[in-house]
């Protein structure tokens, strides 16, 4: 039996050996090359070096949103800093994955969600509460809930993922670009090619950040080397994205057959 560790493993290999990565070459520089590393397993993606660095703020959920985005201002220079340290291969983060109690890509999580209560995640800034389903008055009466330009509330809809291959060949590959299609949009463009598929809120099925970092396990253990969020205007699934790619790494691999890769 092949066991997805062989199957991905198979597939990078393949994807390095593309002539594209050669025509890239600019002298002694190559175009992409962190997206390279990171697809290749050669360097951890930026979510994991964001969990190696280490949150100050002990309790997110109490904290107001002003101390939050201060304290967010400052770790952004530790990543970059970091993110310098793991390129030039000076630092090493996974030591540092195993004891953080609150990271940076906590306090992520936690800040899209409320930003998500006032939400101003493009750039229609509708400021629109969309961390609440429904609102309903003391007797019972349901009451009509504004909402913003996207029409959503918190829950975002997925209506199909898959693997793209008429993508770019950088991003397509060999098994093609991990392509996962939201619902509803933001935009009104006349000349939208999905618009039968995107403008209509009520399209696709509702999922979990649970539900959607497993679309990406899947897509990438197929031999994806990318995830493409497609849609409709990605941006507006924000919240649901970013506490997606925080729970990626809780994934593992199974140990069938990996001794013989």
């Amino acid at each position: 039996m092949t066991s997805p560790f062989q199957t991905l493993n198979k597939e990078i290999r393949k994807f390095e050996s593309l002539d594209i990565w050669k025509l890239l070459k600019d002298g002694r520089n190559s175009l992409l090359p962190w997206y390279f590393a990171v697809s290749t397993n050669r360097m951890p993606a930026k979510y994991l070096i964001s969990k190696s660095i280490s949150c100050n703020v002990t309790d997110l959920i109490l904290a107001s949103e002003g101390d939050l985005w201060e304290e967010h201002r400052d770790l952004i220079e530790t990543f970059l800093d970091t993110w310098k340290g793991v390129r030039s291969g000076e630092v090493d983060i996974i030591s540092d994955l195993a004891w953080q109690k609150t990271s940076l890509m906590d306090l992520n999580v936690e800040l899209v969600n409320r930003m998500l209560a006032h939400c101003n995640f493009c750039r229609w800034n509708c400021q629109v509460d969309r961390s609440v389903q429904t609102v309903g008055a003391a007797s019972g009466v349901a009451k009509t809930k504004k909402h913003g330009t996207c029409q959503l509330e918190s829950t975002s809809k997925v209506s199909n993922y898959f693997h793209h291959r008429g993508e770019g060949l950088v991003f397509r590959g060999i098994m093609g670009s991990g392509t996962i299609f939201f619902t509803s949009c933001n935009m009104r463009c006349s000349f939208c090619q999905n618009g039968d598929i995107s403008t209509d809120k009520d399209n696709g099925i509702p999922i979990t950040p649970n539900l959607l970092a497993l679309m990406i396990w899947q897509l990438r253990m197929e031999g994806c080397h990318n995830t493409n969020w497609v849609g409709g205007d990605p941006t507006i699934h924000l919240h649901t994205i970013v506490q997606a790619i925080s729970l990626l790494d809780s994934f593992k691999i199974p140990s069938i057959n990996r001794n013989k890769e």
